[in-house]
């Protein structure tokens, strides 16, 4: 009777990546190889484990009860790889490893470059695969481990496998054109047209909701995805629109044809954290957390004030230490 195949961390990835992706062609996708390759992997691993894990066909993708209790060892296995990984990482004992991380465009062209410089000069053994998206995005690239560190907007308390680092406190204001005249209350806003954010967008649902409470139901006509659009949308139209201090710094155009003014209902406010797998990157997430605080105080708050109507407090980073100088 010929051995039955060894166990391997491959396996174990490939398995993972298939419960994931929910198809044998999700994975291959995902991980760079071949249906054919994950088939196989698949296969060796349930016989290595002598259990069914995945009952598949043209209409069912479904895990075995032998299926889910080794996806959480599969888990486990993946992430105690990861955090010693990252342990040898600190320790400066480990060939380069890489990680994911998914930021806000918001800080595509003064934050992340700042920040990942300086991760650059302390750890010289990772290196960083960047991408951007909105909150929601990068939440689901966590979740399905296309990503191993986002930030993103909290919405609500975590998941317990997830570890929350918090990094800013971000205030939404009423924006407006730059050269609008007189006060902005609510009956001069009912004249003006409002432009919103796609519901399907976090800061969309916010703003919704704070308007809901404000009894305030400005006319469903225009909806954008971008801060971008949005902003050129009420410079052009005269409009009006809620938003915020970070969507303003973070978008250049819009410094130049609008303003910021104070809500005329009750102030609120968002709040963006690094997230990461708990226990997944040992220390790291933290390290990488401080450094982005100093990051955002070394490129973004000395421009609050270029910006008419942000105040200071618009834009707070929280629990920061902020050194003298960055890593």
């Amino acid at each position: 009777m010929a051995d039955r195949p060894a166990f391997t961390f491959r396996a174990a990835q490939v398995f993972v990546a298939i419960v994931e992706a929910k198809s044998v062609t999700g994975a291959a996708k995902r991980l760079g190889m071949g249906a054919s390759s994950v088939s196989q992997q698949l296969a060796n691993l349930e016989a290595a484990l002598e259990a069914r894990l995945i009952e598949r066909n043209a209409r069912m993708f479904r895990l075995t009860s032998a299926g889910e209790v080794f996806l959480r060892r599969a888990l486990a296995i993946l992430d105690d790889v990861s955090a010693a990984k990252a342990e040898l990482a600190l320790a400066d004992q480990a060939p380069p490893i890489a990680l994911r991380v998914a930021m806000i465009e918001e800080f595509d062209s003064s934050v992340t470059p700042h920040w990942l410089g300086a991760l650059a000069r302390k750890f010289p053994n990772i290196s960083f695969s960047i991408s951007s998206g909105a909150s929601h995005e990068n939440h689901d690239a966590l979740a399905n481990r296309a990503a191993d560190l986002i930030l993103a907007v909290d919405v609500g308390d975590p998941a317990e496998w997830v570890e929350s680092h918090d990094i800013l406190r971000d205030a939404f204001v009423l924006v407006t054109p730059q050269d609008a005249d007189g006060a902005m209350d609510r009956a001069a806003l009912s004249e003006r047209p409002f432009m919103r954010y796609a519901s399907d967008l976090s800061i969309g649902r916010q703003v919704e909701g704070a308007l809901r409470r404000a009894s305030l139901r400005p006319p469903h006509r225009y909806d954008f995805t971008n801060n971008r659009a949005l902003f050129a949308m009420v410079a052009e139209s005269g409009g009006w629109g809620v938003s915020t201090a970070l969507a303003i710094l973070g978008t250049t155009e819009a410094q130049h044809s609008i303003r910021a003014r104070r809500l005329p209902f009750p102030g609120f406010s968002r709040r963006l954290a690094l997230h990461a797998r708990r226990g997944a990157y040992g220390d790291l997430p933290r390290l990488m957390a401080a450094q982005l605080r100093c990051s955002i105080a070394h490129t973004l708050l000395p421009r609050l004030d270029s910006v008419p109507g942000l105040l200071p407090d618009d834009l707070a980073i929280i629990d920061a230490e902020i050194p003298e100088r960055s890593f």
